[in-house]
């Protein structure tokens, strides 16, 4: 089934709001449009799938397992349980509510859907071939979901312990950002739009994450919530001294992050570039990309996925050794043991699948795994002095 862009939401929209709408009047209770929320997007996704490829494939699976996770949960979670109280909320003023439920419930966040879900048709349906974007995308994606599920599973177990009522959630990923489901949501949409980009005809799909950050920060999440919450009194307002209120860190950790990436650089630029430069080049030069100019050797780098590698090392290392740690040798003690846990695993993942993977370069390689992540953690050590929180 081959629809249009405007024959998809012509489709859809209706079947969602009426749906959404009728479910309601038999439950009784308007926060069943949270469970419709999350279906709505796999709805948009399956209706917009037109021939197999793998990026569309990809996508739609990811989507899949996202939504129906969600719409599940929610679904469970308030089963047997008041009506939520940000429905209830909403209720106050109202004059009919079977038409206000309607407009306000179920028209408006259909709308929301279609214009948030825009750029699932153009990711589904982007034909180009599978590059960076696409990797930046997934990656966006997975941390995004992680955060989510994490997030809400120690919810739900802080929640069964009657010895927390009345009390805050400021541990596990609590203690990262005041609000770990939502800007896990946030990051899916962003990993979403990614995928779509590659085609540069999908940039104005940016209107997506844009407006979904937009509304979990400012109208129906952390906004509304954080009004809830302030009933909580003191535990609260120590909560909102310490920890940030979306983004999962603080100014310090930025700035750590910062000083981690320009040491790798450094780093492996002098290790990397100069001094065992003809070493790696000749021990690889069967299996990697290397290119020869007036007689010399080098490596044909495939910068954007360099670009990768010295994003995601220094982001190992900034949350697994200096995040933290009370000690610059402390930070220096777990920076090592995960650069040589990470350079074992990827060198002998090598050995053991790609024929004459070099052993002498993996001993190397091995080698300095340690060295990099240990004296960059310590270079990024930042030892907290203040709360100042994004």
């Amino acid at each position: 089934m081959n629809l249009s862009l405007g024959e998809v939401y012509l489709f859809f929209f209706p079947t969602f709001v009426i749906l959404g709408f009728l479910s309601s009047r038999v439950l009784k209770r308007n926060d069943i449009a949270d469970t419709f929320w999350g279906l709505g997007f796999l709805a948009v996704t399956l209706l917009s799938f037109e021939k197999f490829h793998f990026r569309g494939a990809i996508l739609t699976s990811l989507v899949a397992l996202w939504s129906l996770r969600l719409s599940f949960y929610l679904f469970l979670r308030n089963v047997g349980k008041p009506e939520d109280i940000r429905y209830v909320h909403m209720k106050k003023g109202w004059k009919n509510e079977p038409v206000d439920a309607f407009l306000r419930v179920f028209v408006l966040q259909g709308l929301l859907l279609v214009a948030v879900s825009l750029t699932l048709p153009m990711a589904v349906r982007n034909y180009q071939a599978i590059g960076p974007l696409d990797f930046l995308g997934l990656s966006l994606f997975i941390i995004g979901f992680v955060f989510e599920v994490t997030a809400d599973i120690q919810l739900a177990q802080f929640k069964k312990n009657p010895e927390n009522k009345g009390k805050v959630l400021s541990t596990g990923v609590w203690a990262l950002t005041r609000h770990p489901n939502y800007f896990g949501e946030s990051l899916i949409w962003w990993g979403v739009f990614f995928f779509s980009i590659s085609n540069i005809e999908n940039s104005w799909t940016i209107i997506s994450p844009i407006l979904m950050t937009f509304l979990l920060i400012k109208v129906s999440g952390v906004s509304m919530l954080e009004k809830v919450l302030k009933k909580k009194g003191q535990a609260f307002e120590d909560y909102v001294k310490t920890t940030p209120s979306f983004l999962p860190f603080k100014m310090g950790g930025l700035f750590s992050f910062f000083k981690v990436v320009i040491s790798v650089l450094i780093l492996d630029m002098i290790w990397l570039g100069n001094l065992f430069n003809q070493f790696y080049v000749t021990q690889a030069k069967k299996v990697a990309r290397i290119i020869e100019t007036n007689g010399n050797l080098s490596f044909d780098t495939l910068y954007w996925a360099a670009g990768f590698v010295y994003f995601f090392i220094p982001l190992g290392i900034s949350y697994f050794a200096c995040s933290g740690s009370k000690t610059r040798s402390m930070a220096f003690f777990k920076g090592a043991l995960f650069g040589l846990f990470m350079y074992t695993i990827y060198e002998f993942t090598n050995l053991a699948l790609i024929k004459n993977w070099p052993l002498e370069m993996a001993l190397l390689d091995i080698l300095w795994g340690p060295i990099l992540c240990g004296l960059s953690a310590m270079v990024g050590f930042t030892k907290a002095k203040s709360n100042k929180t994004i």
